[in-house]
C-alpha cells in the first residue's frame, strides 16, 4: 500500500481502488471543482502570488489533474524560485509521473533552501526506501529526528521500513509513536490494526474503529475490519459491515462473495450462501472462487447433481483445475 502511493505522508492521498487516470497534457480541458474556480480567481487577482498558484496546484493534484498542477507549480516557481511548498508539491508531481531523477533534484534543492525543514528530508527518506536503500532512508529519518523528535511521518516511515524487514516489534513501536504524536494520522492506525489482525488479537477491532473515526468514508477500512471479524469468530458483525458496504457500493464482487463465504463456512446457511454467490457471479460470471464455493454449498445441501454441474462448468472454463477435480472425485464423479 505504501509503495503503491509513495509520498503519501505529505502529498498523495488516493487509494489503489480510487486512482484516476493521470495526464500531463497541460492543455487538457477538465472539469474542476468550485474550490479550483475560487483559487483561479485569486491567481487572476494577483498573478505574482506564488502561494495562490500552489494552492490551486494542490487542488488539481488532489483531482489527479497532473498537467494543470504542473503548470501552476511552474508559474509559482517563476514568481518565487525558492518557494518551499511549491518544490515539495513538485516532488509529488514528479512521483506521479514516475520521474525519480527529478524528484531527487527537486528535493535536494528544497533542502538547500530550507536545511532545517524536515519535510524534504522525509520525502528523501521515502524515495530512498522506494529505491531499495533502507539504510539511506534511515539516515534521512535520523537527520529529521535530530531537528525535531515530534515527527509522526518520520516514525511512520521507520515503521514501514521495519515491516519490510519483517521486524514487527519495532514496526509496532514506531507506528504507536507516530499515532501518539498525531492521533488524526490515518496510516499508522491502519498499520497497527493490520498487525494485530495478523496476530488474531482483538485489539485489531479497536484500531480499525479508530481508523474509521479518522476516515469514515474510507470503505477499505470497513472491508478489512469485516475480514478480521469473519475470520475470528464474529460472523454476524462481519455480515453487518458487508451489508453496509453493499448499500454504499452495490455491485462489488468481493463484498458479495464474502457474504456468501461467511454463510457457507461460518453459519452453514447454504441457501443464503448460494444466493450471495449468485450475486457475485452476476457481477463476474466465470469467477472460479464463487463457482467453486457455490458448488460446495450445493454439495453440503446434498444436491450432488447441481454441485457436479458446477464443478464441470469450472473445468470447462479452467481445464485441470485441481479443486474441481477433487470435488468431482469426492462426490463420485
Amino acid at each position: 500500500m505504501f509503495v503503491a502511493c509513495a509520498f503519501v505522508l505529505i502529498g498523495c492521498t488516493e487509494s489503489d481502488s480510487t486512482k484516476k487516470e493521470k495526464t500531463n497534457d497541460v492543455q487538457a480541458v477538465e472539469q474542476v471543482s468550485d474550490d479550483v474556480l475560487k483559487s483561479q480567481d485569486m491567481v487572476i487577482t494577483d498573478s505574482l502570488d506564488a502561494d495562490a498558484y500552489v494552492q490551486r496546484a494542490r487542488i488539481y493534484f488532489a483531482e489527479q489533474q497532473i498537467g494543470n498542477a504542473m503548470r501552476d507549480i511552474n508559474s509559482a516557481l517563476s514568481v518565487d524560485g525558492k518557494n518551499l511548498d511549491a518544490l515539495l508539491l513538485l516532488a509529488d508531481l514528479y512521483y506521479a509521473l514516475g520521474d525519480q531523477d527529478n524528484i531527487m533534484v527537486t528535493l535536494n534543492k528544497a533542502t538547500e533552501i530550507a536545511p532545517y525543514d524536515t519535510r524534504p528530508m522525509i520525502k528523501l527518506a521515502e524515495l530512498s526506501f522506494i529505491q531499495g536503500n533502507s539504510k539511506m532512508a534511515d539516515a534521512y529519518i535520523d537527520k529529521a529526528l535530530q531537528y525535531s523528535k515530534i515527527n509522526p511521518q518520520a516514525y511512520y516511515l521507520r515503521g514501514i521500513i521495519c515491516m519490510s524487514e519483517n521486524d514487527t516489534v519495532n514496526a509496532m513501536k514506531n507506528f504507536m509513536i507516530s499515532r501518539d504524536q498525531d492521533d488524526k494520522f490515518f496510516d499508522p492506525v491502519v498499520q497497527i490494526a493490520a498487525i494485530y489482525a495478523a496476530q488474531r488479537n482483538d485489539l485489531a477491532k479497536d484500531f480499525y474503529d479508530l481508523a474509521i473515526e479518522i476516515q469514515p468514508e474510507n470503505t477499505g477500512v470497513y472491508y478489512e475490519k469485516a475480514l478480521y471479524l469473519q475470520d475470528n469468530g464474529y460472523p454476524m458483525e462481519a455480515l453487518a459491515i458487508y451489508d453496509n458496504l453493499d448499500s454504499i457500493m452495490p455491485g462489488n464482487f468481493d463484498v458479495a462473495f464474502n457474504k456468501g463465504y461467511v454463510n457457507l463456512v461460518y453459519l452453514q446457511d447454504y441457501d443464503r450462501a448460494i444466493e450471495y454467490f449468485d450475486n457475485a457471479l452476476a457481477i463476474s460470471p466465470n469467477a472460479t472462487n464463487a463457482l467453486l464455493n457455490k458448488g460446495i454449498a450445493y454439495e453440503q445441501k446434498g444436491n450432488f447433481i447441481e454441485a457436479k454441474s458446477i464443478y464441470l462448468q469450472i473445468l470447462r472454463n479452467t481445464p485441470n483445475y485441481q479443486l474441481a477435480i477433487d470435488a468431482l472425485h469426492r462426490i463420485g464423479d
